[in-house]
Parts: C-alpha cells; structure tokens; sequence
C-alpha cells in the first residue's frame, strides 16, 4: 500500500511538473496601446521607453495606457512592444473620449506618420527606444512634411519637436465627423 501511494505521488508530481512546463512555455499575446490625446490637439506624439526612474505604463481595460498632457511627450521605464494593429487613439477632455481614424481614406485618418526607432538610418546618440506619431488632419501632416527639415522645429536630439502646432476647436471637430455633438 505504501509503495502504491508513493508511485501515485510520483505520477501526480510528475504530471504537475509537465502541465506546468507546457504552459510557462506559451506565449501570451501583448496587450495593445490605447493612446488618449487631449481633445483637439494636432501635432507630433512621442514616447520615450526604458527611461530609468520613469514609471512604468498602467494597465486599464486590457490595454497599456498613455495619457498625454498637452506636452505631446510621455517617458516610461516599460520596454516598447511590436506593432499592434489592435491599438487605439483617442481624443480625451473632461466630458468624454472619442476614437480618432487610424485607417479608411487618407481626408478622414486623424493618424498619420509612425515612426520608431532606433534603428539603421535614425540620428545619434538616441540612448532610448522611442515612438512618434503624428496626430491631426492629413493637410497638416501634408504641410509638416512638406516644410524645409532644416528650419523645422526640433527637439534636442534633432527629431521632429513635440507639441501642439494647431488645436482644433470643438467646432472644427463636429464638422469633421470626428466628434459627435
């Protein structure tokens, strides 16, 4: 009997330890970005990652979470993950938040100009991963992209300067379809 019991123990030990590989060996699926803009703003974003003593990115609704001030610009310690096609950019004010475009016909995209790095080609020294992206209407992308890059506001490591350049009124943003009434 004690012999049977010690061979049971065994087998269910040995069962555990199994099922416990199989599934730390899983990869789980990354949580998706939701970026919350504030209402109106247009201009470049930028996240810094690894960014010692900066905190890391919270977790809300099943997403990590940037809430931008109307600086444009957020530093975190938590490492950057690949693209998502699940992420989100929303316009936020007191009251509400509201999608912004990210795909469908450039005239109706509020998302525009992604860009990561470091990488071949970027400038140097960049001591951080990083993210830009570009947020409001394609003829203010199209004008930023089109202006000379020697006399384009920058900021000290020689990227595109973060920050609001225009800020669309309520108004503009209901005409636009972005915001409901």
């Amino acid at each position: 009997m004690f012999r049977f019991r010690s061979n049971l123990i065994a087998a269910l030990l040995f069962s555990i330890s199994i099922a416990s590989l199989s599934s730390s060996g899983q990869t789980q699926r990354p949580l998706p970005y939701r970026f919350l803009i504030p209402e109106g703003y247009v201009g470049w974003i930028r996240v810094d990652f690894e960014v010692p003593g900066a905190p890391p990115l919270p977790v809300e609704g099943g997403f990590y979470t940037f809430k931008f001030s109307d600086t444009g610009r957020i530093q975190t310690s938590s490492s950057d993950i690949l693209e998502s096609r699940r992420n989100e950019f929303l316009y936020y004010s007191t009251e509400r938040t509201y999608l912004l475009r990210v795909g469908g016909p450039p005239e109706t995209r509020m998302v525009h100009g992604q860009f990561s790095g470091p990488g071949p080609g970027h400038k140097y020294p960049v001591p951080n991963p990083y993210r830009y992206y570009f947020i409001g209407p394609i003829d203010v992308f199209d004008r930023v992209e089109a202006s000379d890059p020697s006399t384009a506001p920058q900021e000290s490591d020689g990227y595109p300067k973060v920050g609001p350049r225009s800020v669309l009124t309520r108004e503009n943003l209901i005409r636009m379809k972005i915001r409901e009434p």
